[in-house]
């Protein structure tokens, strides 16, 4: 009874290998294609006929299991594996299945019996030794790829594929004892142009169908444009392995060269590479109509290879609060954030031994060797903008070349970007609205009085159309006071969610409405706010792990703080009646 497998289609069908080096290249297609492989595996030697099936990760052997047709007969674990050892270099017909994270799960669990009994031995010890195959393979399929791009390259090509090729037969004549004591002549022509020896090889490998081999050299054109922009890079070889479906194609492109710069310039020419594949690689549909579908992608250069998640690792910021309540956020590669984290403690408590309350600060750390720092900060203080920006300036500089002393780094303050609020309600100033109040309402007390005893008068005259009117004056007066603190509370509120939405990590603060409505001594709000999310980088999109309903909930958190601070200042009931975020 074979393993069971996911319901998919394979990747590869119907394959036939005869050695381990062929076995090998299968499953690093299936591999390049996801987070492991199935493998259905069909052979035959003199003792019989057998049917394997191979569960695997990137690097072992999860799961095996043979079936002996001839004899009807299980074999499980180590048992299977060793089968499958004994028939590596044999004629086999292999089916391929790629899988991802969960589907590995998913088969595992399925066949956790199988994956219990099965030692986990490395891929590199099974399939590592290629010389088990027929020993001419490798060089007829060599033979096979040099004819193929003698005959489709373009113009200049052929003449690189043709020097390469007399070179290699050169070298092969060179081996043999000369008979004769002249040398044999060479052609003159070819081999006085040394330039277009240089020129880059291009190899495309194609399975599952065909796709014109034009496209892929124009594609290859415009990845080598983009290269000779690049400070010290020279490309040697691109290689597309293509699997062609049904109007798509899935790629595999690896990009092969050399660099004279600095390490700064090969990690620039790394990244600037890694983009160009993912932005010239439409050409493939303007020139084949078929839709290209990047799997993977590497590039070796100086020999040294690096994959797109080691790039966009390396260059993994990590953005989040420095303080439980928020007030401090840090946006930090996450290898620096412990020093970063405590810069920015140290800096705003030393701004606030200055006079300057900070409401909300964001630090926004750019670079990875050189840092950048970048300050948005929301404060109250009793000067000028100018001079707050001033002292902010001077903080952070100070403090900056300390901490790159200590990491030995070049640190520098690029912006500074500061909003001031107008003071809060002073305690002394609610006291005295509260004296106030309390006067009010004593002549709003003598006042209701008086108007019992005018009522009364009237009553005993037999009037009473004045009744109504002085309950509207009362009202009336009532609210006038009221208007006096909630005209000022709407405006604070106004201002201190404008710059605290500004301050809002991985969006851009488009707008703000804010409506309201004074309802039995209470304000209710109707707030809207829209943003626009940032996409940060990496080669086939955006790489932020943090959902649109995080950043809802951050901005939401904030908006109710700032109502609880305000009411709490103005003395005055303010309630959240309708809260719309967009995030486009």
């Amino acid at each position: 009874m074979s393993m069971q497998l996911p319901d998919k289609q394979p990747l590869i069908e119907n394959m036939v290998v005869t050695s381990a080096g062929e076995l090998k290249g299968l499953v690093e297609n299936g591999l390049a294609k996801g987070n492991g492989a199935f493998l259905k595996i069909f052979a035959k030697d003199s003792s019989g006929k057998y049917y394997l099936t191979i569960l695997l990760d990137r690097s072992k052997i999860l799961a095996a299991e043979c079936l002996l047709v001839d004899r009807k007969q299980d074999l499980s674990g180590e048992e299977a594996i060793s089968v499958l050892k004994s028939l590596i270099g044999k004629p086999m017909v292999v089916d391929v299945y790629d899988l991802d994270e969960l589907e590995i799960k998913l088969s595992i669990a399925d066949n956790v019996d199988v994956y219990v009994q099965t030692p986990k031995i490395p891929l590199e010890e099974l399939l590592g030794k290629a010389e088990e195959g027929p020993p001419a393979k490798e060089e007829m399929k060599a033979t096979a790829t040099a004819e193929v791009a003698k005959s489709e390259v373009p113009t200049t090509l052929p003449v690189v594929e043709k020097v390469r090729a007399e070179e290699t037969v050169k070298g092969t004549a060179e081996e043999k004892p000369k008979a004769v004591p002249k040398p044999k002549p060479t052609p003159a022509p070819v081999e006085e142009k040394p330039a277009p020896a240089e020129k880059p090889e291009v190899v495309v490998n194609l399975s599952g169908g065909s796709v014109p081999e034009k496209a892929f050299r124009v594609y290859a054109e415009d990845l080598l444009k983009e290269a000779k922009r690049i400070k010290g890079l020279r490309i040697s070889r691109i290689e597309f392995d293509a699997n062609v479906g049904e109007g798509v194609v899935y790629l595999n492109v690896h990009i092969h060269g050399n660099s004279d710069g600095s390490a700064r310039d090969i990690e620039i020419a790394e990244k600037r590479m890694l983009h160009a594949v993912s932005k010239y690689a439409p050409v493939l549909l303007r020139e084949a109509e078929v839709k290209p579908i990047i799997k993977d992608v590497s590039i070796v250069i100086d020999g040294q290879e690096v994959k797109p998640q080691e790039i966009v690792d390396r260059d993994k910021k990590k953005t989040g609060n420095v303080t439980k309540d928020g007030r401090i956020s840090l946006a930090v590669l996450e290898d620096v954030w412990p020093y970063f984290s405590a810069y920015a403690r140290t800096v705003v408590t030393e701004m606030e031994s200055a006079g300057i309350r900070v409401k909300k600060a964001y630090f926004d750390v750019k670079g990875r060797r050189e840092f950048e720092i970048n300050l948005s900060m929301v404060a109250e203080a009793g000067m000028t903008k100018e001079a707050v920006e001033r002292i902010a300036r001077d903080v952070l500089t100070r403090h900056a070349r300390e901490l790159g002393r200590s990491l030995k780094r070049y640190i520098t303050v690029h912006n500074i970007d500061v909003e001031i609020l107008a003071p809060a309600v002073t305690s002394k100033t609610t006291k005295e609205t509260a004296v106030t109040s309390s006067k009010a309402a004593e002549v709003l007390a003598k006042k209701e009085l008086l108007e019992k005893e005018v009522e009364q008068l009237l009553k005993q005259a037999g009037i009473d159309e004045l009744a109504p009117f002085t309950e509207e004056k009362k009202k009336e007066a009532e609210e006038a006071i009221l208007k006096g603190r909630i005209e000022p509370a709407i405006e604070t509120l106004k201002t201190r969610i404008h710059a605290e939405m500004k301050m809002i990590p991985r969006v851009t603060f488009k707008w703000l409405k804010l409506n309201h409505e004074i309802k039995d001594s209470t304000i209710q709000l109707d707030i809207e706010a829209s943003f626009l999310r940032e996409e940060t980088g990496g080669l086939f999109g955006s790489f932020s792990g943090v959902s649109d309903s995080k950043i809802k909930k951050d901005i939401e958190d904030s908006i109710r703080r700032i109502l609880r601070e305000v009411s709490k200042e103005y003395s005055i009931r303010i309630e959240l009646r309708r809260l719309n975020i967009i995030l486009r």
